[in-house]
C-alpha cells in the first residue's frame, strides 16, 4: 500500500503556477504512473504538499502522480517547489527525491537512474551514487565494474610526481620515501607498501611540511627541529595553501580534513571548485585575525588566489544546499547528536551594506544597532555541539526593494517571513535531509510569534521543547489542579504559582542535570477561543518550571510534547541550550563564521557553510575523537 506523498525535499517557498505550463518529460518510472494511486489522491480531502520542478525547463521532477490527481479534480493551478541547476543536476534532484517517497521508484528505475549518473558524474563515489538512487552501495560498485566505469579518484592522496632534494645518508632509511618519481598514490596503498600505520605516514609527512627531521634511532615523531629553511612538502598540483602545521594543529586534522572533503564536497563537479573549497578551509582553519576573503587569500598565498576565492565565495555558480545535505548527514552518522537546537543569533555590522543588514535590538547591549540576524541549526550532544545548517532572516525592507535584491542576488522566490517562521522553516530544511523527526528538537521561543514558530513543526510531528515566556496563556489540564479549570486561561506564572506544591528536587543520578534546583511539572493545553500554534487544540503539553532552591523565583519555564519522558531528561535537554551559545562563541571565535562582510546572498550562505565544515573538521580532530577515525 503506498504511503501518503512526501513533502517538498526542502522547506523552501512556494508559488502557484498554471498546471499548462508544466512538461511531462521523460518519467524515471518505466511503468508510468499508479492510476489506482492517483484516484486516491484526488478523493483525499488533505491538501497535496507541493510538486518538484526544475525552473529552467518547466519540466516536473517530483510529483507526477499528484499532478495527475490535480487535473483528475478539475484543478486549472498548483503548488510547486522550484529547483535550480542543469539538466544533470535536475536528474539526480528528480532520482533523489523520488527514491524515498510513498511510491518509490523500481529497483529497475532505480538501477537505470545509477547508470545515468555513473555516465555523468563518474567522479562520484559509489556511497553517494547509493545514497541518491537508494541502492546498496556494493549494487552502484558492481554496475561500476560491470559498465567499465574507472573508479572516482580519491581525494586523499599522496602526491609523488615531484623531484625531491637528496635526502642526507643517514635519512636514507626514513619511512615512506619512494625510491623513484609516481603519480598520486593514496595514503593507504603508500603505507601498506613500507610496512607503516596510514597515521605515521601523514605524521611523516606533516613533519616534512613543517620543516622537521625525523632522526633514526628517537622515538618516532620527536626528532629535532631543522635549522634549514622548510623542506618543501608534497603538495597537489595547483594548491599552494600553506599546511596546516604551521597553525599547530594535530596529524589528527590532516586525517579529518582529507576524510570530510572527500564526501562532503563530491557534489562539487569541478576540480578547481572542490580545490578551492579545501584552500578555504584551511584558511578558515589556520588565518589568524578576522577571515575575511582578504585574509584567507593572504594566507593561501598564490598568484590571483585573491580574486579566485572572491568569485568562488560569491559569484561562483557552486550550490550549496547539497554541501549542507551532505555535512547533516555526515554529522548525523559521526556524532550521534541528540538533539536539534534551534539558536536565531544576532551578528552586529559596523556599516549597512552587508546583506540583510537592518536595525535591530541587541539584547546584550541593551540598544538597537545594524546588524543581521540568522538561524542556525546545531546538533547537540553531551560533549560537543556544531552548526549544520543556517537561514539568513531578512527584513521587509530588503525583502520589497528591487534594487537591493538584486544587487545581493536573492532568488526570486524569497519572500518576507517572521522570525518564527524563518526558525521553523531552518528546522524543517535539516529535518527533510534526515528522514525526519528522529531526535528532540529545543529551541528558545520567548520572542517568537508561537503560531508561526510552532504550528509548521507540529504538522512535521517534531517532539519538541520551548522555552516560553511568562505570560503565555495555557489551560491547565492536570487532575492535581481540578479546581483551576474553571478559571479558564491562565498566564504560564500564575499556573505555575498555583501549583508550587507540586515543586520538587531534580530527580536521577545523570551528573548532566544540575543540582540546587527544584522543578514543577503540570500538565496543560492551549486554551479554546485562540489561534492555536497546534491545529488539535486538545495536544497534551507539559509545563515545566525551574526555580533555585530557597527562591520563589521562577528562573525558566518550558512547554514540551515531550509528556512522557521524565522531568529530568528533559530538564537535561534545556541545559543543551547553554552548550549552543559557548559552541556558536567558540564557531565565531576560531573559524570566523561571522567575518563575510560582502554584499551577496549567495557568498553569505556559502561562506557560512564552509565555516561550520571549518569547525566540525576542527571538533573532530580533538583526542577524544580520535577513535572515530580508525
Amino acid at each position: 500500500m503506498p504511503l501518503p506523498p512526501p513533502e517538498p525535499p526542502a522547506a523552501l517557498p512556494t508559488c502557484t503556477i498554471p498546471i499548462r505550463v508544466l512538461r511531462h518529460g521523460k518519467s524515471l518510472r518505466t511503468r508510468g504512473e499508479n492510476q489506482e494511486y492517483v484516484s486516491t489522491l484526488a478523493q483525499s480531502p488533505v491538501k497535496l504538499p507541493p510538486i518538484f520542478v526544475h525552473r529552467k525547463t518547466m519540466r516536473i521532477l517530483d510529483g507526477m502522480h499528484r499532478l495527475k490527481a490535480a487535473e483528475l479534480r478539475g484543478d486549472e493551478s498548483i503548488e510547486v517547489v522550484f529547483f535550480d541547476g542543469d539538466e544533470e543536476d535536475a536528474f539526480v534532484a528528480a532520482v533523489s527525491s523520488n527514491a524515498r517517497h510513498g511510491m518509490p521508484l523500481s529497483f529497475d528505475d532505480r538501477t537505470a537512474a545509477a547508470t545515468r549518473i555513473l555516465g555523468s558524474r563518474p567522479h562520484w563515489p559509489d556511497h553517494t551514487i547509493a545514497s541518491v538512487t537508494g541502492l546498496d552501495r556494493r549494487t552502484v560498485r558492481a554496475l561500476r565494474v560491470r559498465l567499465g566505469v574507472p573508479d572516482p579518484q580519491p581525494t586523499n592522496l599522496v602526491p609523488l610526481e615531484r623531484p625531491r632534494p637528496a635526502a642526507p645518508t643517514r635519512y636514507a632509511g626514513l619511512p615512506g620515501k619512494a625510491s623513484a618519481p609516481r603519480l598520486s598514490t593514496p595514503v593507504h596503498q603508500v603505507a601498506q607498501e613500507f610496512g607503516l600505520e596510514p597515521r605515521a605516514l601523514v605524521d611523516v609527512l606533516n613533519r616534512l611540511r613543517r620543516g622537521l627531521r625525523e632522526v633514526p634511532g628517537g622515538p618516532y615523531g620527536t626528532g629535532p627541529e631543522s635549522l634549514s629553511p622548510p623542506a618543501s612538502a608534497p603538495r597537489a598540483p595547483g594548491d599552494r595553501t600553506p599546511p596546516l602545521g604551521h597553525t599547530g594543529s594535530s596529524d589528527a586534522t590532516e586525517l579529518v580534513l582529507d576524510r570530510v572533503c572527500e564526501e562532503l564536497f563530491a557534489t562539487l563537479t569541478r576540480r578547481d571548485q572542490r580545490l578551492r573549497a579545501r584552500q578555504y578551509l584551511r584558511g578558515l582553519l589556520g588565518t589568524p585575525g578576522r577571515k575575511t576573503i582578504r585574509n584567507i587569500a593572504a594566507f593561501v598565498e598564490g598568484p590571483g588566489i585573491d580574486q579566485r576565492l572572491h568569485h568562488f565565495i560569491s559569484d561562483s555558480t557552486w550550490d550549496w544546499e547539497p554541501v549542507r545535505t551532505a555535512l547533516i548527514r555526515y554529522v548525523v552518522r559521526t556524532m550521534e547528536p541528540e538533539a536539534w537546537v534551534i539558536r536565531p543569533v544576532l551578528i552586529p555590522k559596523a556599516g549597512q551594506q552587508a546583506v540583510a543588514v537592518s536595525r535591530r535590538f541587541c539584547p546584550s547591549r541593551g540598544k538597537a544597532v545594524n546588524g543581521q540576524e540568522a538561524v542556525g541549526v546545531l546538533a547537540v550532544s553531551e560533549t560537543a555541539g556544531t552548526p549544520v545548517s543556517w537561514r539568513l532572516h531578512v527584513p521587509k525592507d530588503w525583502a520589497e526593494d528591487p534594487r537591493r535584491r538584486e544587487r545581493a542576488g536573492m532568488p526570486d522566490d524569497l519572500s518576507t517571513e517572521s522570525l518564527g517562521e524563518c526558525t521553523a522553516h531552518a528546522l524543517l530544511h535539516v529535518l527533510a535531509r534526515t528522514g525526519g523527526p528522529d531526535r528532540p528538537v529545543v529551541v528558545d521561543g520567548r520572542t517568537m510569534e508561537r503560531a508561526q514558530l510552532l504550528r509548521p513543526l507540529h504538522a512535521a510531528e517534531v517532539p519538541l521543547l520551548v522555552r516560553i515566556s511568562a505570560a503565555l496563556p495555557l489551560q491547565i489540564q492536570d487532575p492535581a489542579l481540578a479546581g483551576h479549570r474553571t478559571h479558564g486561561p491562565l498566564t504560564a506564572r500564575r499556573i505555575v504559582e498555583a501549583a508550587r506544591f507540586r515543586r520538587r528536587p531534580v530527580g536521577g543520578p545523570d551528573p548532566a542535570v544540575e543540582a540546587g534546583h527544584l522543578i514543577t511539572t503540570v500538565d496543560v493545553q492551549w486554551p479554546a477561543g485562540v489561534e492555536h500554534p497546534y491545529p488539535q487544540a486538545e495536544t497534551p503539553l507539559r509545563l515545566i518550571a525551574v526555580s533555585p532552591v530557597g527562591e520563589n523565583v521562577c528562573q525558566e519555564l518550558w512547554l514540551t510534547t515531550l509528556t512522557t519522558v521524565s522531568a529530568a531528561t528533559v530538564l537535561k535537554l534545556a541545559r543543551l541550550v547553554r552548550r549552543v551559545d559557548r559552541d556558536l562563541e567558540s564557531v565565531s571565535q576560531h573559524v570566523g563564521i561571522w567575518d563575510f562582510s560582502g554584499r551577496s546572498f549567495p557568498g553569505w550562505h556559502r561562506h557560512v557553510t564552509l565555516a561550520s565544515i571549518a569547525y566540525l573538521v576542527r571538533l573532530l580532530a580533538r583526542t577524544d575523537y580520535r577513535a572515530d577515525l580508525a
